[in-house]
């Protein structure tokens, strides 16, 4: 099995995993924090759930080969496209089913997954491509670069690994060219930052990136300034109004409860009281419990 990896810093391409953030779509990340991976000397990001993910690969291929019968060809292969030379994309591994029709080499591609349990029911049916959206804009992302018709995604949800197929859609694939196109030829090249979305709650750790120390300014507030003060005045003060109705409705239920542990409804959710104990932190924090009242599934929960 071929292991072979063309080396290109991240900051100079358009990877898989990037595509998601430029759609929009990705939960790690927005736009303007890829432009800034872009942008800026890289760093070490890797997160821990990220790096266990890669531990498991290995594992997970040699699943893929006992229990799906097929040969794997390739594994961590990086591909350049052949017209764009800042799209790139790194294959998980690589089977050989035979010759197709659509597929000469017999290769397909395969992405791995390793899916936390609370995570499964964004998964759908087996042997289909009901996968989370940005992880479908990942495979058809290197299946535009490839140039190949078919992608298998193996996703291990604790000790379950689930196959998914997921075959090209040149229409999706095209759209999501052209966006990466223009990310990069309008805001990485010349380094013009793209725009911010202020709905976003990570933009808030964002601009913590942008502006990571101060200047000693003094700036004078504008008439917009005021606006977004009061809008931010009158926000706090709703948080505060509506926590006193969260912490209200809370303690109705909590008495209708007493001791009992579950509070059942019809839907299948239950609010639940639960006593959790803890250790001692330090002297001044010792060992004590604390009563954990959430709303759950029932079903999941048993």
């Amino acid at each position: 099995m071929e292991t072979a990896v063309t080396v290109i810093p991240r900051e100079k391409y358009i990877g898989g995993s990037d595509i998601a953030a430029i759609l929009g779509i990705s939960p790690w990340k927005t736009a303007l924090d890829l432009w800034l991976d872009k942008i800026t000397p890289p760093v070490d990001s890797t997160n821990k759930v990220k790096r266990r993910g890669q531990r498991l690969e290995p594992y997970i291929i040699d699943m893929i080969r006992e229990e799906y019968g097929v040969e794997v060809v390739r594994a961590n292969h990086r591909y350049i496209d052949e017209n764009i030379p800042f799209f790139a994309c790194e294959i998980d591994c690589e089977i050989n089913t035979g010759k197709e029709l659509f597929n000469p080499d017999g290769v397909r591609n395969v992405e791995i997954k390793t899916v936390h349990p609370f995570k499964a029911k964004e998964w759908g049916e087996l042997e289909t491509d009901n996968l989370p959206l940005y992880y479908l804009a990942q495979v058809h992302w290197g299946l535009g670069i490839t140039n190949r018709q078919f992608c298998h995604v193996f996703a291990l949800i604790g000790d379950d690994l689930r196959q998914y197929v997921v075959e090209r859609d040149d229409e999706t694939i095209n759209a999501m060219r052209a966006r990466a196109g223009q990310f990069w030829t309008e805001y990485v090249i010349p380094k013009v930052q793209p725009p911010m979305d202020f709905g976003d709650s990570r933009t808030l750790e964002t601009l913590r990136r942008l502006y990571p120390g101060t200047d000693g300014r003094t700036i004078e507030a504008t008439a917009a300034h005021e606006h977004w003060r009061a809008v931010l005045a009158t926000a706090v003060e709703m948080v505060d109004k509506y926590q006193g109705v969260v912490d209200g409705a809370k303690a109705h239920l909590l008495a209708e409860m007493g001791s009992a542990a579950l509070l059942k409804f019809q839907d299948g959710k239950a609010f639940r009281r639960k006593e959790v104990k803890y250790k001692a932190v330090t002297i001044e924090k010792p060992a004590g419990s604390f009563m954990d009242f959430r709303l759950i599934n029932v079903k999941e929960e048993k």
